[in-house]
């Protein structure tokens, strides 16, 4: 079991490596509608104030939501798997001083105990085949008190294609079972270089996972468009069928 999960987690690296630049110009050129003009303004409203407190964005890709953390006065520390996206974070021009990148697998972070006031997770669950080592991780780093924030696709609801209008059921087989679905990244008519697996959990995962390694959870909201996104753009109205995010605010005991 061990063996094959390192097999996965290797093979979404290479994944991930081979995806790097596209996602460097999918995120520098605001291409995808997804994040900024939705689930972006999700995460930084459940971050609030975060002046002083030092911060882990797991998952950081090129690192555009450390910078906008650490503008906001937050010192942050940016891990991800791919080499590719830390140099990408760690070069760019505008990195603030109060940030430093790393490649790390979020299984076995080389971080401190109790080094961390808030670990960001956004869009990250969902590329991890079975996050139970990395909740344990984010536990250990996080103080008492200190908060995890998880941004990710809704397991209830979200399918194959369903950026491209797909609302089918999840029939109940598949929902109480680890599943995961096999595609390409498709955002504003770019298509990913490699296909990308996304794996999705039921709600009692998070709920016993959580709970297991020492977190309550405190929130959970689901981000959706406005009224006037949907009445008013088109695009919205097809490529958001059904609810497709969930945001997890966890506490650490």
């Amino acid at each position: 079991m061990e063996d094959t999960a390192q097999a996965i987690a290797n093979l979404t690296r290479e994944r991930w490596e081979a995806n790097a630049q596209y996602w460097v110009k999918v995120i520098r050129e605001r291409r995808d509608r997804y994040r900024t003009e939705l689930t972006d303004a999700a995460v930084l409203d459940a971050v609030g104030p975060c002046a002083g407190l030092r911060v882990l964005d797991a998952g950081c890709g090129e690192g555009y939501l450390s910078r906008t953390l650490a503008s906001m006065g937050a010192d942050v520390t940016g891990v991800d798997a791919a080499q590719g996206l830390v140099d990408a974070a760690a070069s760019h021009p505008s990195r603030p001083e109060n940030t430093r990148f790393l490649r790390a697998s979020v299984e076995d972070l080389p971080l401190e105990d109790d080094a961390f006031d808030l670990v960001l997770c956004n869009h990250l669950f969902s590329h991890l085949q079975d996050p139970t080592r990395a909740i344990g991780e984010f536990g250990r780093v996080l103080t008492s008190g200190g908060r995890m924030i998880l941004l990710t696709l809704h397991p209830c609801f979200y399918v194959e294609n369903a950026e491209q209008g797909a609302a089918n059921s999840v029939p109940a087989a598949e929902y109480f079972a680890s599943r995961g679905i096999d595609q390409h990244f498709l955002v504003d008519g770019l298509e990913s270089p490699s296909m990308i697996t996304s794996w999705l959990r039921p709600l009692e995962y998070y709920a016993g996972t959580l709970r297991d390694a020492g977190f309550v959870i405190a929130d959970l909201r689901e981000p959706h468009p406005s009224e006037e996104q949907l009445r008013d753009d088109p695009w919205w109205r097809k490529g958001f069928p059904t609810a497709m995010f969930m945001l997890l605010i966890a506490e650490r005991r």
